[in-house]
Formats: structure tokens, sequence, C-alpha cells
């Protein structure tokens, strides 16, 4: 039985990074494999995009790839264990076997849960704002069909209302896929604690706590995000250039995108940072998940 009692955002958030404090020695270690695999994948990533043959660079590349998802979820397993279980055993605190399948599998079940969310509120989203696009060239004057629609060139006769309906759709979106998210990120806790795949099982465990575990989410990681993409800004003034190259990455006809160009850098540098994330995010995932369930911290 869930408990009655509300999740505390502040408490959740302030026990995350306690957990982090704690443990930091064993989690950076355990991160070792993972970040070397990354970083060397960064490394290779503008020659082997530069390239259009297949070569021995692409395949390491490849590899490296598979390493790095491998060295991933045993990362993810490890802070979970330690957090939950207040176990981490196995070389460098790293293991592969059962219930590293388990939690791949439970990843694979909930992104695929938001993933077909989000295409259907993309959708919606998509379609109310051609009719709203529609709706105001017909304002205008103008015959959407005969005119040849273009929703791009069609924004400059929406006026405020249209906007504001747009805008108001795609904030509504937008909860709908986090208020999910938040709802499912227990499922990861639950099945290390009961060595069985939780998803919808573990849905119960957020009932009327949905909104309060995003707002924890949200407060633990803006943070360290924050200061990630803080750092690789202050590197790259240092240096002098970007610290990642992402223009063999991006289409030729992007390429004069500097937001897009932008985005595709800070992704890259966050998945770095996996050994100080995972770990801060499997305190909180650990600790609402004792809440809810009533069980002994670990």
């Amino acid at each position: 039985m869930p408990s009655p009692s509300p999740v505390p955002v502040l408490r959740s958030v302030f026990a995350a990074y306690a957990f982090f404090l704690v443990h930091w020695r064993k989690i950076l270690i355990a991160a070792i494999p993972y970040t070397a695999a990354y970083a060397a994948q960064l490394a290779l990533m503008p020659t082997t995009a530069a390239g259009n043959e297949p070569s021995a660079l692409g395949l390491v590349a490849s590899l490296l790839s598979l390493a790095t998802v491998v060295a991933s979820v045993a990362l993810s397993a490890a802070s979970l264990r330690l957090a939950v279980r207040g176990e981490m055993t196995g070389w460098l605190g790293l293991q592969l076997g059962r219930e590293e399948l388990r939690l791949f599998a439970v990843y694979l079940l909930t992104g695929f849960l938001v993933v077909i969310v989000f295409i259907l509120v993309f959708l919606f989203w998509g379609t109310l704002f051609g009719t709203v696009t529609m709706g105001a060239l017909e304002r205008a004057g103008i015959d959407p069909e005969a005119s040849g629609f273009d929703v791009a060139g069609a924004t400059q006769y929406m006026g405020t209302s249209d906007w504001v309906v747009v805008i108001a759709a795609g904030v509504a979106g937008l909860a709908i896929v986090t208020w999910l998210s938040a709802r499912l990120v227990l499922a990861l806790p639950a099945t290390i604690a009961t060595g069985r795949i939780q998803v919808m099982k573990a849905w119960p465990l957020s009932d009327r706590n949905g909104w309060r575990i995003a707002a924890a989410l949200l407060l633990a990681g803006l943070p360290l995000t924050l200061g990630e993409l803080a750092l690789y800004e202050i590197l790259s003034t240092v240096l002098g250039h970007r610290l990642i190259d992402v223009s063999a990455l991006i289409a030729a006809d992007l390429s004069g995108t500097p937001g897009l160009a932008r985005v595709r850098e800070y992704g890259l540098w966050l998945g770095l940072f996996a050994g100080l994330n995972y770990p801060v995010m499997s305190g909180l995932y650990a600790y609402l998940y004792q809440k809810r369930t009533r069980t002994p911290a670990a």
C-alpha cells in the first residue's frame, strides 16, 4: 500500500544530494568505465562523422557506443542498488547480470510509453497549430489552399489570441509528458527493490503525487544541468573555441542554425557527467520510493 503522506519535495532534493556526498568516492570509481568510453566516443565523433566510407575508426566508434550503453546501464544499476539496498558489489562496484537486464527493460518500457504519449501530444498540437494558422489566413482574406499554405509564413498573420491558444496548448502538452514521466520514475527503484520488472505495478506508488515528484525531479536536476552547462561555456571561453565540434553531425541545410548546434553540443556534454547525475537522481528515486512504501532508507 502506498503511503498516504505526500512526497516532501525539498527534503527529497536534499536527500538526493546527501546520498551523493556520502557515497561519492564509490560512485565516481564505478563511473570510470562509462566516462572513459564516452569520452573516447566524443573524441572520435568528429572524425567518424565526417567520413563517408566505412573504416576501422568507424568500427571502433561503434564498439565504443555499445560499450557506453552497457556501462551506462551498469552504472545506473549500481547507483540504484546502493541507494535502495545499500549494496555495491562487483568489479569497481559494477555488475552485468539479470538485474541490469531488468533495469534496461524498464528503461525501454518507460521510454516507449513516454515517446508514444509525446507523439500523440505533438500530433494534436501540430494539428491545432495548423488550424489556428489557417484561421488567421482566412481572417486576413487569404485562401490557404490557393496561396500554397505554409505554416512558417502564415504565422505573421496570427494575432495575440492565436498565439495564446497555441502556446497554452503546447504548455499543456508538455505538462502531460512531464507528469507521465514523473509517475513512471518509481519503476526504477521498485525493480531494484523487488527483483522483478515493475512498471505499471509501480504506478500506484505515485498516486496523487505526480506533480510533487515532478517538482522534486526538476529541483534536483536543474542545479546539475545549469552547473555543467556553465562549466562548458567557461572552458570554451578559456580555450577560445567550442569544446565539442558538432558541425559534421548537422545536416548541411541546418548548419547555419546556431541554436541547433548549441543544443547538440549541450546534449553531448551533459552525457559526460553520468557519474554525477546518475547517483544524485538514484538517491532521489530511492528516497521517493522509501517515502511512498514506508521502507527503511538504505
